[in-house]
């Protein structure tokens, strides 16, 4: 006698539906098969659009293509469904850098650290924005302000070395090498040191 076999199938625009292609794009991802992680990740969206998690994880995979516009998009659709992810604020805001586009990325980052006021990296990746727009005052500011948070911060040492450095404070730029070097941040002391000799021969 046969038993008895049940067979379900999927509803379509179901949440395990969506479950299903969100698991199969972030695994494609992890195997760095991003276009075909991008079509999982679609259809996870079709069937839940109500999902930030999936409109994040296609943000981060166009991001890793460089298709920063498709990547823009899909992080601002994961904004309309949770206001408060800020991951989703701090990558629009590297996917703006990405374009060039250095205003559109400070307010993304100052959106993120309304949000988690006491993230260093936040104010770091704020800071490095400013400085490729020649802020420097707001450069300093925001680098001075993740050491407030994190005193041994590495990439805030080394951002300010290079502010100091494009201001001309070989002095100031030094100072933030020593820094990296009593952190035994050997591999950033190294690069910032590099910089710093390279513009000393440029000068002379």
């Amino acid at each position: 006698m046969l038993g008895k076999y049940i067979f379900t199938r999927l509803k379509p625009n179901s949440p395990i539906e969506a479950q299903i292609h969100f698991d199969a794009g972030v695994r494609l991802a992890t195997e760095g098969l991003y276009p075909e992680a991008v079509v999982e990740l679609k259809k996870a969206i079709r069937a839940n659009p109500n999902c930030a998690a999936s409109q994040l994880e296609l943000g981060l995979t166009c991001h890793k293509l460089g298709h920063f516009n498709q990547a823009i998009k899909a992080y601002s659709e994961a904004l309309e469904v949770q206001p408060d992810l800020v991951t989703a604020y701090r990558n629009l805001g590297a996917a703006y850098n990405g374009l060039g586009d250095f205003v559109k990325a400070l307010k993304a980052y100052t959106k993120a650290i309304v949000l988690t006021p006491n993230d260093p990296e936040l104010r770091n990746d704020l800071g490095l924005t400013y400085f490729n727009i020649g802020s420097y005052a707001d450069a300093l500011k925001a680098h001075q302000q993740a050491l407030k948070i994190d005193p041994d911060n590495a990439r805030a040492h080394y951002c300010l070395g290079l502010v100091y450095l494009d201001l001309d404070d070989t002095d100031l730029a030094l100072a933030e090498h020593s820094h990296l070097k009593g952190l035994n941040e050997t591999e950033l002391a190294f690069q910032l040191l590099d910089k710093i000799q390279r513009q000393s021969r440029q000068a002379s």
